[in-house]
This record gives C-alpha cells, structure tokens and sequence, in this order.
C-alpha cells in the first residue's frame, strides 16, 4: 500500500485538496457506506440511457477488467473547524482515520459513473488489489466545495446543477435543521406530504437553495448546466461566504411567516387556498417568497451587490419581516383571514395562462417584491396579491 499523500490548500474559500491512491476494495467499501441507506451505487444518478452513453460505460468496464486506470474521482467531505486546522500534519493513515469515521460526511462531486463502472467491474473480475486516485476536498463549509464544484469542475461531459448541488446538500439540510430544529424537513425518499407549517420536503428546499443562488423563479432542474449564464450568477452568489447562512434565514423567515399564518382556519370548499397554512404549502409561493428576497439582498444576475450591500439589505429585510410576523401572530384568526385576503388570491390565481407552474411563480415573485418594496408594513395581502 502506497504511503503517498499530497495535501494543497485552496486559499480562496479554505478548502484543502488531497490527492491518494486507494485499492479499489478500499474506495468501493468507504462509497459503500456511504450510500448504504440510499439503494446502493446504480440509484445514486440520472440513470444512463443513450446508446452512445451505455457503450462508454461498457467499454469502460472492460478497460477496468484489463487494467485501466480511471481519472481522479473527486470526493467532497465536509469536517470540523478544529479538523481542518490540522490538516497539513497528518499522514496518510491519519487522514484515511478522519474521511472513514464520519462516511454521512462524505459525498461524491465528480466520478458517480466511474465508481458504478468499477462496482461492476469488480462483480466478475478480481480487481480489488487495483489502484485508483481519489482526490478529496476538504471543507468545514458547504459553500466551499459548492464552490468549488461550480468553477473548478473538469467533468468531460456537461453535468446536471441539480444533481451536483444534491450531492452535498444533505450537509445543508443537516445545518438548517440545527438552526432552526422545530423546522421539519421531510426526506427525499418520504413520500409523506406537508400537512402543518414549518413541515418542507428535502427535494423543495433544494430547488429554493437553487432559486436562491440563481436569483430566478424558474431553474430547467432537468437541463444540464449548457446555461452558462446560470452557473456565473449561481458562482458569484456563493463567493458570499455568509451565503448558506442568510438562505437558512431565509428558510427560517418563510417558515415564522408559515406558522403565523396558519391560526387561520376556513372551511370554504373548492378554492385552491382557504387556510393560513395553505400559503405555503404552494411550492410556486415559496419560490416567490425566496426568489424575491434573493433579488433584493443580492441584486439582479449581472449586476452583484458587494457582500456589504447584501449583508446590510438582509438585516433589513429581517428587521422589517419580523415586525409584520410579530403583528400577524398578535391578530385574531378572522382577523389573519381579512389580512390574506383569499378571495382575491384565488380569483386571480384561477385566470393562469400558459404552464400553470411558470404563471404562479411568476405572480407570487411580483406579489412579494410589492412586500418587499413596502417594508412589509401592509394592512393586507390586497396589493401584492395585484401586482401581477
């Protein structure tokens, strides 16, 4: 077993790359663990069906059979503050000791098709003993390897935004629920739906975490990233390295701004919102709600604010949600049910035109700028409900 170990530093947004040869039973048993409570290694990508694509995983497979060593497979791990001081002393069994302790930590950014080629491989062939580099980046951020992931990716073929910022993200959602542990994130693979506030599926919560970065309602989540565009505007909002943070805040707003509303109740039938709770529990709301705050603390795509101006313009918007929360939450239930005005929102929201999704995230982006613009300090939802 070689004893070689090679360990930069990234300077930028202090994230270490290590550079190591595994045998390929010792990488195969780490992803093993890795993704043990997800299905195994085939579930863990868009599933390859081209034809040119599924003869290049075959071809690959037969070259690993004979021999063939495969690109660096990039590993994202995500460790303490304190860990990631000591970095640059360790060796290498020191360092395989920190990556294999903590494997819910682990994520792999670049190499899922080459790790399901050897998965294969290895099922006729005896390729245990084989080497195959692994280089490892090592953050105690997500915003770093997201980072990372976003400028410095070397893939040969285009790649999916989702699916990459879905490899680490499971980091995020672990921040965000110890933030703020009475907001309920339902997994991915839960097919429980939200019935109360404060309660948001994992896959919803993403696509906001992307809304947020791109500052658009509308992310192709199926299109690869041939939007270059996209990537830049997503690229200079994690240079913000307190942006993870101000999206839980923002997750955190949406969700205090949820539950004050939801001490209204209504028994009014076939209307798409009746009850204080049904606000939010319209995915196209959400995305209105965070995509307008997005535009506001971060400005528009191509035209950045320094991340003075965007640290200063969320604790305004904080300051100014907050006021109307505490307000709302004081209000009787009749009195919450005048404020919403649903009348309003469902005769509006019933003349959709188009793609029913696009026209809604589209309204309620309109509908809390107008909240936005006016500090928060409405006396009904009237006006941004008009705005469209």
């Amino acid at each position: 077993m070689t004893t070689d170990i090679d360990i930069l530093k990234d300077e930028r947004v202090n994230c270490y790359s290590v550079m190591i040869q595994l045998r390929v039973a010792e990488y195969l048993e780490m992803v093993e663990k890795v993704f043990n409570d997800r299905g195994g290694l085939e579930g863990q990508r868009d599933t390859v069906k081209t034809t040119t694509a599924l003869r290049i995983r075959k071809r690959m497979v037969e070259d690993l059979k004979k021999g063939a060593i495969l690109p660096p497979i990039v590993v994202g791990v995500i460790t303490s503050e304190d860990k990631l001081s000591t970095l640059k002393q360790l060796d290498r069994d020191d360092f395989l000791n920190l990556i294999t302790n903590h494997p819910e930590n682990i994520s792999i950014i670049d190499g899922m098709q080459r790790t399901t080629a050897l998965y294969e491989a290895q099922k006729t062939t005896d390729i245990r003993d084989n080497k195959v580099r692994i280089e490892y980046w090592i953050a105690s951020q997500v915003n770093s390897l997201i980072y990372r992931m976003l400028v410095l990716n070397t893939g040969q073929i285009p790649w999916n935004l989702r699916r990459q910022i879905e490899t680490v993200f499971k980091e995020n959602l672990k921040e965000l629920n110890k933030k703020y542990p009475d907001i309920q994130i339902i997994k991915i693979d839960d097919q429980k739906k939200p019935i109360n506030s404060r309660q948001y599926r994992a896959d919803k919560v993403i696509e906001l975490f992307l809304v947020f970065g791109s500052r658009k309602e509308k992310v192709d989540l199926q299109e690869r990233l041939a939007d270059e565009f996209t990537r830049q505007d997503f690229i200079e909002s994690v240079a913000n390295p307190n942006f993870t943070n101000i999206f839980y805040e923002v997750i955190g707003c949406l969700a205090d701004f949820d539950s004050a509303l939801s001490a209204y109740e209504n028994t009014t039938k076939e209307v798409h919102f009746k009850k204080g709770k049904d606000l939010f529990r319209s995915h196209p709301a959400c995305i209105g709600f965070v995509t307008s705050i997005a535009l506001y603390v971060q400005g528009r795509p191509g035209n950045d604010y320094s991340l003075e101006k965007q640290n200063k313009r969320w604790r305004k918007i904080k300051n100014d949600a907050n006021t109307l929360f505490k307000r709302v939450k004081e209000m009787e239930p009749s009195e919450i049910g005048k404020f919403l005005d649903f009348p309003t929102l469902n005769e509006l929201i019933s003349k959709k035109t188009g793609k029913s999704t696009n026209f809604e995230r589209a309204f309620f982006l309109e509908a809390f700028k107008v909240l936005i613009d006016e500090d928060f300090d409405v006396q009904v939802m009237t006006p941004c409900w008009r705005a469209y």
